[in-house]
């Protein structure tokens, strides 16, 4: 079973194979809203959904929206990561 730790949370949860982030995590008492940061285990996710392509195209590739992420192995995120407005 694959792990997820939350640095901030300081929590580390196990989840099933293809399981939903937000909504592992929501199980495991851990509120996410929004934006996570990849830390460590970017490859153990599922791809970006067209979704995060489109909402998320500015940022890196370790950002992701945790409603769209499955998680395929071990993870370590930020999570509720509010990204700073670009300057433009």
């Amino acid at each position: 079973m694959p792990t997820v730790e939350f640095l901030i949370e300081k929590k580390k949860i196990k989840v099933g194979k293809f399981a939903n982030l937000k909504i592992a995590a929501k199980k495991n008492g851990i509120d996410l809203s929004g934006t996570i940061e990849v830390v460590e285990g970017l490859e153990h996710l599922s791809p970006r959904s067209k979704v995060e392509n489109m909402l998320l195209k500015d940022k890196p590739a370790q950002f992701r929206l945790a409603g769209e992420t499955e998680v395929l192995g071990d993870v370590c995120v930020i999570s509720n990561f509010i990204p700073k407005p670009s300057r433009q």
